[in-house]
């Protein structure tokens, strides 16, 4: 997804999946600056949910559910509807960041905990609701894989912790010649980076794909800019940009002042 035209001398290189980058695509059409859709990650419904739903069909024996992503809210939100389970009244529901929190409460306008800033599991558990958690029963819900941060976390406050898993995240590689191409008349060039496993991705990356462009990335947490750092592509950074706000004027404003 790009507009094509040499007036456009500002790349900025969106590495979220094609579909959170359609709106953002319209907001930005008239700015001086090209939106490349190059996702790093990618997600997929599971091949089977047979030991989802099972998780599901028990879920009244949990006393806390949290939710690692609005995908985990997806998935999630659609095995419920599909198995015609209704939602217990007396769980606590939680998530990890915002947009999370609003997506639960769109789809089952329900109460949901999150932290009010610094949006990662060592901030939600600081919340007062974890603070009696001996003997309780915690679901997590997330894809394949991931951290075992909040896991951990959890299990040192006394919880049992399971996770429900509902969808699977996969790595995708960068087409080097296209993006070079596209990026010929370039004369800075932003990389937005919006989750820990697209950062894990690129650090992961054989080819450097960022060449020797002189480079700024733009990420929403301070985790993400230090796994950047630290990575394979530290040396090569201008400079990482964190911010809260990934709306379009948000970016735009940080694209043109830096």
């Amino acid at each position: 997804m790009s507009l094509n035209t040499s007036k456009k001398n500002i790349a900025l290189i969106s590495t979220r999946p094609y579909e959170k980058n359609i709106t953002l695509f319209k907001d930005i059409e008239n700015e001086n600056i090209l939106l490349l859709n190059y996702p790093l990650t990618e997600i997929k419904p599971l091949a089977d949910y047979s030991k989802f739903d099972l998780t599901l069909s028990n879920l009244d024996s949990y006393q806390h559910v949290i939710f690692i992503s609005t995908n985990a809210v997806h998935y999630f939100a659609k095995r419920i509807k599909n198995l015609k389970i209704k939602m217990p009244n007396d769980i606590i529901f939680s998530s990890v960041g915002p947009k999370t929190r609003e997506a639960l409460k769109n789809q089952f306008n329900i109460n949901v905990f999150c932290p009010e800033e610094n949006f990662d599991s060592e901030h939600l558990i600081k919340n007062k609701i974890f603070d009696k958690l001996q003997d309780k029963k915690v679901l997590i819900i997330r894809g394949t894989g991931g951290r075992e941060t909040l896991k951990n976390l959890l299990e040192e406050k006394g919880a049992k912790v399971d996770y429900g898993e509902c969808y699977i995240r996969n790595y995708l590689t960068i087409n080097q010649k296209k993006l070079n191409q596209e990026l010929k008349n370039s004369t800075k060039i932003f990389i937005l980076i919006t989750s820990y496993d697209s950062a894990f991705q690129l650090n992961q990356s054989p080819g450097q794909w960022i060449g020797g462009y002189k480079t700024k990335f733009i990420v929403n947490h301070k985790k993400i800019e230090f796994s950047l750092k630290n990575g394979n592509y530290g040396s090569q950074l201008d400079n990482v940009i964190v911010t809260k706000d990934l709306s379009a004027k948000s970016l735009i404003d940080i694209i043109l002042a830096n």
